[in-house]
């Protein structure tokens, strides 16, 4: 008898999936990156200018309660590391014409000292030197180890957390001036549990590859300040619930959305709240795919407004969905300008 009761609800949960009204569209769109470079930079070198980091404290465990001061572990390639790899994700992004690595030190621990800024005179001559517009500089670069154990009474729970942060400044190749300086930091965890405490950890890199898989993962991560990049979303489409939505459905399918539109319009002025919901969310995911933001956006609000008008007619789900698309929209007819700017896209 209970296997019946659980096939059948089984059954009906599949016919539920299966009469959901809409469907999903996974597609990507552009973001703007935090930073705006000039677009008269076309080429960059990469620099390390970062004092020599050497603190006698960076690496420490807090093993159930009591602190211990780990063995300093100085990683000397840590800034090249950070560097290499940022350059090989501006290779892959290829928002810059070309990137250099200039492998000279100019801020080493013999004759210079932390934030040193790169003068003018250095400034053109790395420019010259590899006909580029502008320098980017690590400019300091700092990381630090936390180990923690907690007894959890059956067993001991361990996480390691190594932190960096980095100091970036941009300088313009044909003014000498500083274009823009930032400050970049994360922390990569790593967690384990063990009847013993040697157990709980034993899977944890050693403090020096974890730092390195650190400074990996910054410079890589650091474009996306500095270049514009691709996010994948999940948009609903409506495409059943009514002859309208399942005919419209057909000529979006044929790639000839506007005549879905004309039919996406004519629910909009005679469905009922939810249908209107539905129809404008539509409309506004086809003018976002023509490039029409503001129209998105418009229409996207015309959605939000008619779920919450009826809102009993329209599910939870439905109600959220609808704002979070408005909201979006709302961000990316923002995010325009400012993309036109780092693309130099002349409006």
């Amino acid at each position: 008898m209970i296997r019946n009761r659980t096939t059948f609800f089984l059954l009906l949960l599949m016919m539920v999936a299966a009469c959901k009204p809409y469907e999903l569209m996974h597609y990507d769109v552009l973001r703007p990156a935090t930073i705006s470079i000039p677009p008269h930079i076309a080429s960059v070198v990469l620099v390390n200018n970062a004092f020599p980091f050497n603190p006698d404290d960076a690496h420490i465990a807090h093993v159930v309660g009591e602190e211990v001061r780990l063995d300093t572990i100085r990683i000397d390639s840590f800034s090249t590391v950070v560097l290499g790899h940022l350059k090989a994700e501006l290779d892959m992004r290829r928002f810059f014409d070309t990137v250099y690595i200039d492998t000279t030190h100019y801020n080493p621990t013999a004759s210079g000292r932390p934030y040193r800024s790169l003068t003018p005179t250095q400034v053109d001559n790395i420019c010259k030197q590899y006909k580029a517009d502008a320098v980017l500089a690590l400019a300091a670069a700092e990381y630090g180890t936390n180990v923690l154990v907690e007894d959890m009474e059956f067993e001991y729970f361990s996480t390691m957390a190594v932190n960096a942060v980095i100091f970036w400044r941009m300088y313009d190749g044909y003014s000498y001036e500083q274009v823009y300086s930032d400050v970049h930091r994360d922390t990569l965890y790593w967690s384990g549990a063990g009847e013993e405490i040697n157990a709980s950890v034993a899977g944890f890199p050693s403090m020096s590859e974890a730092t390195i898989e650190t400074g990996q993962y910054l410079g890589t991560s650091y474009v996306d300040q500095i270049v514009p990049y691709w996010e994948a979303v999940a948009r609903k489409v409506y495409t059943s619930g009514s002859a309208q939505f399942v005919n419209a459905a057909e000529w979006l399918n044929n790639d000839n959305r506007f005549e879905a539109e004309k039919l996406w319009g004519f629910i909009f002025e005679h469905g009922n709240s939810r249908e209107k919901g539905r129809a404008a969310n539509n409309i506004a995911l086809s003018m976002e795919a023509r490039g029409e933001l503001k129209l998105a956006m418009e229409w996207a609000y015309k959605s939000y407004q008619a779920f919450e008008m009826k809102s009993q007619m329209g599910s939870y789900e439905e109600r959220e969905s609808s704002k979070k698309l408005y909201l979006d929209m709302v961000r990316r007819y923002r995010d325009q300008k400012k993309l036109n700017e780092q693309l130099g896209v002349e409006l």
